[in-house]
């Protein structure tokens, strides 16, 4: 994989996971600073509290209070950056995107608040 633009390629990317179901996007990146060598990706970040980060204080702000409100712990999902496969229209990982805890967060809401809704799929979708 040479040749990424790491903000333009990688940043904000739609995550898949070797199923090709979506996972999210990538909030955040890990770089390893090295001594006599050039820096290397280290992990891609996935979580709504690294992306508020990006954005600023008062979206930190909302997110701790939505979260605190809800009952939901900030969770940041790490994925090794050898686990990419592909970069292209999205990035596709090596992994399993259930075992990750990346979809917590839409799984959640589509237990407690989706399945609510009128003409929804209703609880017992599952």
């Amino acid at each position: 994989m040479k040749g990424i633009l790491l903000v333009h390629d990688v940043l904000d990317a739609q995550l898949v996971d070797r199923t090709q179901q979506k996972m999210g996007r990538v909030d955040g990146l890990v770089l390893e600073l090295r001594d006599t060598e050039p820096p290397r990706v280290a992990a891609l970040l996935i979580g709504g509290s690294v992306l508020s980060e990006r954005i600023g204080g008062w979206m930190v702000a909302l997110t701790n209070a939505v979260s605190r409100l809800l009952g939901i712990d900030r969770v940041v999902t790490r994925i090794p950056f050898e686990k990419v496969r592909t970069v292209g229209s999205c990035v596709e990982l090596d992994v399993d995107g259930k075992s990750t805890g990346a979809m917590r967060t839409e799984s959640w809401l589509d237990d407690h608040i989706v399945c609510r809704i009128p003409g929804g799929p209703g609880p017992e979708r599952k």
